[in-house]
C-alpha cells in the first residue's frame, strides 16, 4: 500500500510502506503569492498610522516631563547659589567671620551641583533616545505605507500582464517581508549617516529641552542660549557645561532677540500667552492660535515681530515652531509674582484703613498690628 507525502513547497512525493519513517524536506521559502484582500486591509490599517498615535503621545509626554524636571533642578541650584552669594556679601560688608550655616551651604552646593549635572547628562541622553524612537516610528509608518501601495498594485498568479505570452509562467510576487527588511535597513543607514547636529540640534523637541535647561540654569538675566551650531562638539558630544561662555560680539543680535522675548505678551494679541510657540529660526514667540491665524495655507509670510525678516508658512508650522516650555515657566512665575504683589498691596490698603490699635491703653502706630506681650513662664 502506498501513500503520497506533501512537502512544504507544495509538491507531492511518492512513498510506500517500505519508505523511511522520516523524509528530508527542502529549505523553507517565504510564500510568493500576493496578499489577499483581508491581508491588504490589515496592512492598510497599519499604514494609516493610527496605532502609533498613542506611542507618539507617550513620547511627547516623556520629553515634557524630562524637560520640566531638569528645569526644576537647575532653578533650585541657582536659587541656592544666589542665597549663598547674598549671605556672603552681607557678611563681608559687616566684616564678620564665615558662619557655620555658610560653610554648610558651601559644602552642600558642591555635592548638589555634582548630582544636578549628573542627572542633566542622563536626561539629555534620554531626550536623544526618545527622539530616536520618534524617528523610528515615523520611518516605520512610511515603510508600511509603501508596502501597502506596493501590495495594492502587485498582480497575482493567474492574472498575467497583457504582454505575457501564453504558456509563460508569471514571475513570482516579491516577498513583502524582504521589502520590509530592506527598507528598514535603508532607513537605519540614512539616519546613522546624519550628524548629531542634523539629528538633534535641528529637532524642535531637542531645541525646546535645550532652551528650558539653559534658561533655568542661566536665569532671565543671563546670557541667551547660543545658536544650535554650538550645541555639539566635533566629536558629537553634547555641550552641557558653560555653553554661554562662547558668546562674543557676533552675538549681539541673539542678545537683542533674547531681551525681546522676555515679555510674556504675544506680539500679535498683546495679551499674556497661554500656549507660547517659538520659531526655531528667529526665536520669536507667539500665542499658538494667533500665529496660526496670521499664517496662510499657501505661500510664506514674514515674521510679525517688528524688524524680523524671517519667512515661514502654515504647512511648515510643526517644523518651524515648538511649544516653548521655558516661556511657559516664565509666564507662570510672572503671573504668580503679580498675584502675590496684588495681594500684598491689598493687605497694605486694609491695614491703612484700620482704626488706630490700642495696646494696654496706649496708641499704636497706624497700620501695624498690636505688640504682643511677653508671656512669663
Amino acid at each position: 500500500m502506498s501513500r503520497r507525502l506533501v512537502n512544504r513547497s507544495g509538491g507531492a512525493v511518492a512513498s510506500s510502506s517500505s519508505a523511511p519513517s522520516s523524509t528530508a524536506l527542502p529549505d523553507y521559502q517565504p510564500p510568493t503569492c500576493p496578499l489577499n484582500d483581508s491581508a491588504r486591509r490589515s496592512l492598510a490599517e497599519l499604514s494609516s498610522n493610527r496605532g502609533t498615535v498613542a506611542y507618539h503621545a507617550e513620547l511627547k509626554d516623556s520629553l515634557r516631563l524630562i524637560g520640566s524636571s531638569v528645569g526644576d533642578l537647575h532653578e533650585r541650584l541657582r536659587e541656592q547659589r544666589h542665597k549663598l552669594e547674598v549671605g556672603r556679601a552681607k557678611r563681608e560688608e559687616k566684616g564678620t567671620d564665615k558662619s557655620a550655616e555658610e560653610q554648610r551651604l558651601e559644602t552642600h552646593l558642591v555635592d548638589f551641583e555634582a548630582q544636578v549635572n549628573s542627572l542633566t547628562d542622563k536626561s539629555e541622553q534620554a531626550v536623544r533616545d526618545l527622539i530616536d524612537h520618534s524617528v523610528e516610528l515615523e520611518d516605520e509608518a512610511a515603510i508600511i505605507g509603501d508596502l501597502y501601495n506596493h501590495a495594492s498594485t502587485a498582480s497575482g498568479p493567474g492574472h498575467p500582464q497583457p504582454d505575457q505570452l501564453d504558456g509563460v509562467e508569471e514571475a513570482p510576487a516579491p516577498s513583502l517581508l524582504n521589502l520590509l527588511n530592506d527598507q528598514r535597513s535603508e532607513k537605519v543607514a540614512e539616519y546613522s549617516a546624519l550628524s548629531m547636529h542634523q539629528r538633534y540640534a535641528l529637532n524642535n523637541d531637542y531645541g525646546a529641552f535645550k532652551k528650558l535647561w539653559h534658561d533655568s540654569m542661566a536665569g532671565e538675566d543671563g546670557a541667551p542660549l547660543p545658536d544650535a551650531s554650538r550645541w555639539f562638539r566635533a566629536d558629537g558630544q553634547p555641550v552641557m557645561r558653560d555653553l554661554a561662555d562662547g558668546m562674543g560680539e557676533d552675538d549681539d543680535d541673539d542678545i537683542a532677540v533674547a531681551r525681546e522675548v522676555l515679555s510674556i505678551n504675544c506680539p500679535l494679541t498683546l495679551k499674556p500667552m497661554e500656549q507660547p510657540y517659538s520659531n526655531r529660526k528667529c526665536k520669536h514667540t507667539f500665542e499658538k492660535s494667533a500665529i496660526l491665524d496670521y499664517l496662510s495655507m499657501r505661500g510664506e509670510k514674514q515674521c510679525p515681530q517688528t524688524g524680523c525678516s524671517q519667512m515661514f508658512s502654515r504647512p511648515q508650522f510643526d517644523q518651524d515652531f515648538y511649544l516653548d516650555l521655558a516661556m511657559v515657566r516664565r509666564i507662570r512665575r510672572t503671573i504668580q509674582a503679580q498675584e502675590q504683589h496684588d495681594m500684598d498691596e491689598e493687605d497694605d490698603e486694609d491695614g491703612d484703613d484700620d482704626d488706630e490699635v490700642m495696646v494696654r491703653g496706649h496708641k499704636a502706630v497706624p497700620g501695624r498690628g498690636p505688640k504682643r506681650e511677653k508671656v512669663e513662664r
